[in-house]
């Protein structure tokens, strides 16, 4: 055999190998946090969107049945209940949904805002607080934060707590 025809076996070496383990860790080093940073969002996102749907939920179900509607916060659980019109009691329409065990979310209620939340048969808000502000509800997953807003009359602000 040749000199040449040695060194042209197939393989590589290790410096080559060690070259490729490093960019390869650099990379994921830099990509870790943008990815915590996104599974915070997306999850905050969800939250919102259910808290907010669980909003929706009960004033259409005042709007449905004509009757008082409310939904209850419990910590970081919610529950949707109408008045049924037969018996007169509370029957549950939506919930209970738990932010803690399904997402991980910490709910709580800013600036007064209530932790039961009634609608009447119109399906505007009945509660006797304040109205010159909106209701206002935080979610908070990891180091992330997001705020839901229900004007007085009972409908999610999009945007912030502004009108």
């Amino acid at each position: 055999m040749s000199p040449n025809s040695r060194r042209s076996r197939a393989g590589y070496s290790m410096i080559e190998l060690l070259i490729v383990v490093v960019t390869l860790a650099v990379l994921f080093a830099m990509v870790a946090p943008r990815v915590t940073t996104i599974r915070e969002s997306s999850t905050l996102r969800a939250g919102r969107q259910q808290l907010a749907s669980a909003f929706s939920a009960a004033r259409a179900a005042a709007l449905h049945k004509g009757r008082p509607s409310a939904l209850i916060i419990n910590g970081n659980e919610i529950t949707v209940r109408v008045r049924s019109g037969l018996t007169n009691s509370n029957v549950r329409v939506y919930g209970p949904l738990r932010f803690d065990v399904s997402l991980g979310i910490t709910l709580e209620q800013l600036g007064g805002a209530p932790d039961s939340v009634a609608y009447n048969a119109r399906g505007m808000l009945s509660n006797d607080v304040g109205f010159d502000q909106p209701l206002r509800y935080r979610l908070t997953y990891g180091t992330k934060s997001d705020t839901l807003c229900v004007s007085a009359a009972g409908l999610i602000l999009p945007q912030g707590c502004t009108l």
